[in-house]
């Protein structure tokens, strides 16, 4: 995978996506200021399946946070459910294109999904936190084939 780790990767791809407003996306933290964004991993098994070469079947599984302006106003809360759809939404999208984070050599990435919906996690007086939870699916190239 190079130098780079998988949560770097998926950081710098996620720098693409157009509906992610001017906030900044920090990795394993998330600050009170509405709109941050934050990448934050989920233990979970990695391999999903090995093979007898050494490759492997994986999985990365994160959660994709942000901070948003919250109220009693239901235009502005389902403007906040509204973006985690569209924002599932333009995973399916970019893995039915194959446009997919660059994992190196030594990964291929094969795709990237929503696996539920976005959810307000932490509410208070006038902000909240929403994050979906997602997974990045790869292939690990075996010692053999580097």
């Amino acid at each position: 995978m190079g130098e780079k780790s998988i949560t770097e990767m998926i950081r710098e791809f996620f720098c693409t996506c157009p509906l992610l407003k001017e906030g900044v996306i920090h990795v394993d933290y998330l600050g009170i200021c509405p709109t941050e964004y934050s990448i934050d991993g989920v233990p979970a098994k990695k391999e999903v399946k090995s093979y007898i070469d050494g490759s492997a079947l994986c999985q990365f599984v994160f959660t994709f946070g942000s901070v948003e302006k919250y109220s009693d106003d239901v235009d502005t809360n389902l403007a906040n459910s509204g973006f985690y759809e569209k924002f599932a939404a333009w995973l399916k999208e970019k893995s039915k294109k194959k446009e997919l984070p660059d994992l190196g050599d030594s990964c291929q990435p094969l795709r990237i999904e929503a696996e539920g919906d976005g959810y307000v996690i932490d509410a208070r007086e006038n902000i909240a936190r929403y994050q979906i939870q997602c997974r990045l699916i790869y292939f690990q190239k075996g010692e053999e084939e580097l």
